[in-house]
Protein backbone atom coordinates (compact mmCIF):
# COMPACT_ATOMS: atom_id res chain seq x y z
CA UNK A 1 0.00 0.00 0.00
CA UNK A 2 1.18 3.52 -0.91
CA UNK A 3 1.69 6.07 1.55
CA UNK A 4 -1.01 8.13 -0.30
CA UNK A 5 -3.21 5.39 0.17
CA UNK A 6 -2.45 5.28 3.96
CA UNK A 7 -3.42 9.05 3.91
CA UNK A 8 -6.94 8.14 2.12
CA UNK A 9 -7.51 5.76 4.72
CA UNK A 10 -6.55 7.78 7.53
CA UNK A 11 -8.98 10.92 6.26
CA UNK A 12 -11.91 7.96 6.28
CA UNK A 13 -11.55 7.09 9.40
CA UNK A 14 -11.29 10.39 11.05
CA UNK A 15 -14.17 11.39 9.14
CA UNK A 16 -15.79 8.44 10.37
CA UNK A 17 -14.52 9.51 13.58
CA UNK A 18 -15.64 13.26 13.66
CA UNK A 19 -12.25 14.27 14.30
CA UNK A 20 -12.29 17.52 12.18
CA UNK A 21 -8.80 18.89 12.87
CA UNK A 22 -7.25 15.35 12.07
CA UNK A 23 -10.08 14.89 9.03
CA UNK A 24 -9.47 18.80 7.66
CA UNK A 25 -5.64 18.54 7.53
CA UNK A 26 -5.58 15.20 5.70
CA UNK A 27 -8.15 16.20 3.14
CA UNK A 28 -6.34 19.07 2.24
CA UNK A 29 -2.56 16.65 1.96
CA UNK A 30 -4.68 14.56 0.31
CA UNK A 31 -6.01 16.37 -2.25
CA UNK A 32 -2.90 18.36 -3.21
CA UNK A 33 -0.85 15.14 -3.13
CA UNK A 34 -2.97 13.82 -5.68
CA UNK A 35 -2.73 16.58 -7.75
CA UNK A 36 0.46 15.78 -8.24
CA UNK A 37 0.21 13.16 -10.37
CA UNK A 38 -2.89 13.95 -11.85
CA UNK A 39 -1.06 17.43 -13.00
CA UNK A 40 1.71 15.46 -14.39
CA UNK A 41 -0.36 12.92 -16.72
CA UNK A 42 -2.46 11.62 -15.06
CA UNK A 43 0.08 9.70 -13.25
CA UNK A 44 0.25 7.90 -9.81
CA UNK A 45 2.04 10.17 -7.55
CA UNK A 46 5.05 8.33 -6.57
CA UNK A 47 5.67 7.59 -2.46
CA UNK A 48 8.85 10.10 -3.05
CA UNK A 49 6.57 13.24 -4.43
CA UNK A 50 4.08 12.36 -0.97
CA UNK A 51 6.96 12.12 1.31
CA UNK A 52 7.82 15.49 -0.22
CA UNK A 53 4.60 17.06 -0.18
CA UNK A 54 4.33 15.83 3.66
CA UNK A 55 7.99 17.92 4.36
CA UNK A 56 6.59 21.13 2.78
CA UNK A 57 3.35 20.79 4.85
CA UNK A 58 5.86 20.27 8.07
CA UNK A 59 8.06 23.30 6.89
CA UNK A 60 4.99 25.85 6.65
CA UNK A 61 3.91 24.67 10.00
CA UNK A 62 7.07 25.07 11.59
CA UNK A 63 7.69 28.61 9.97
CA UNK A 64 4.07 29.53 11.14
CA UNK A 65 4.96 28.63 14.83
CA UNK A 66 8.05 30.63 14.39
CA UNK A 67 6.27 33.58 13.87
CA UNK A 68 3.36 32.73 16.65
CA UNK A 69 4.48 33.73 20.46
CA UNK A 70 4.73 31.00 23.28
CA UNK A 71 1.84 30.37 25.22
CA UNK A 72 -0.62 31.17 22.14
CA UNK A 73 -3.44 29.21 21.95
CA UNK A 74 -2.96 28.76 18.20
CA UNK A 75 -0.23 27.01 18.98
CA UNK A 76 -1.44 24.20 20.04
CA UNK A 77 -3.69 23.52 16.64
CA UNK A 78 -0.62 23.55 14.72
CA UNK A 79 1.80 21.72 16.94
CA UNK A 80 -1.15 18.96 16.43
CA UNK A 81 -1.39 19.06 12.78
CA UNK A 82 2.54 18.59 13.09
CA UNK A 83 2.27 15.57 15.23
CA UNK A 84 -0.39 14.11 12.55
CA UNK A 85 1.81 14.74 9.29
CA UNK A 86 4.96 13.58 11.12
CA UNK A 87 3.39 10.04 10.95
CA UNK A 88 3.90 9.83 7.25
CA UNK A 89 7.56 10.50 7.38
CA UNK A 90 9.79 7.56 6.95
CA UNK A 91 12.11 6.96 9.72
CA UNK A 92 14.86 9.32 9.50
CA UNK A 93 18.73 8.28 9.72
CA UNK A 94 20.49 8.65 12.96
CA UNK A 95 23.94 10.88 12.54
CA UNK A 96 25.66 7.66 13.12
CA UNK A 97 24.15 5.59 10.07
CA UNK A 98 24.53 8.75 7.93
CA UNK A 99 28.04 9.02 8.68
CA UNK A 100 28.58 5.53 7.71
CA UNK A 101 26.85 5.70 4.83
CA UNK A 102 28.26 8.98 3.30
CA UNK A 103 31.75 7.87 4.29
CA UNK A 104 31.36 4.48 2.39
CA UNK A 105 30.00 6.67 -0.67
CA UNK A 106 32.71 9.30 -0.33
CA UNK A 107 35.50 6.57 -0.32
CA UNK A 108 34.16 6.27 -4.08
CA UNK A 109 34.85 9.46 -4.64
CA UNK A 110 37.79 12.42 -4.96
CA UNK A 111 38.13 13.58 -1.35
CA UNK A 112 37.57 17.13 -2.23
CA UNK A 113 34.82 20.00 -2.10
CA UNK A 114 34.18 19.21 -5.96
CA UNK A 115 32.81 16.03 -4.93
CA UNK A 116 30.22 17.04 -2.82
CA UNK A 117 26.97 17.10 -5.14
CA UNK A 118 28.04 13.59 -6.41
CA UNK A 119 28.10 12.19 -2.65
CA UNK A 120 25.18 14.16 -2.02
CA UNK A 121 23.68 12.81 -5.53
CA UNK A 122 24.55 9.23 -4.80
CA UNK A 123 22.77 9.51 -0.99
CA UNK A 124 20.01 10.93 -2.40
CA UNK A 125 19.07 8.48 -5.17
CA UNK A 126 19.76 5.23 -2.58
CA UNK A 127 17.95 7.21 0.14
CA UNK A 128 16.06 9.72 -0.71
CA UNK A 129 13.64 10.98 2.20
CA UNK A 130 15.32 9.05 5.02
CA UNK A 131 17.81 11.40 5.97
CA UNK A 132 18.03 15.17 6.91
CA UNK A 133 19.46 17.41 4.00
CA UNK A 134 20.95 19.72 6.70
CA UNK A 135 22.70 17.32 8.62
CA UNK A 136 23.76 15.14 5.41
CA UNK A 137 25.48 18.06 3.52
CA UNK A 138 27.21 19.17 7.22
CA UNK A 139 28.68 15.57 7.73
CA UNK A 140 29.57 15.76 3.66
CA UNK A 141 31.48 18.67 4.56
CA UNK A 142 33.19 17.34 7.20
CA UNK A 143 34.14 13.99 5.11
CA UNK A 144 35.49 16.04 2.39
CA UNK A 145 37.58 18.33 3.78
CA UNK A 146 39.44 15.27 5.61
Amino acid sequence: MSLLDQVKIDLNEARKAKNTEVSNVLSTLYAETLMIGKNDGDRDTTEEETVAKVKAFIKNIDETLKAIPEGNEKRTGYENEKKVLEKYLPTQLSEEELTKILNDIASNHEKSMKSMGKVMGELKAKYAGKFDGKLASVVVKKILAG
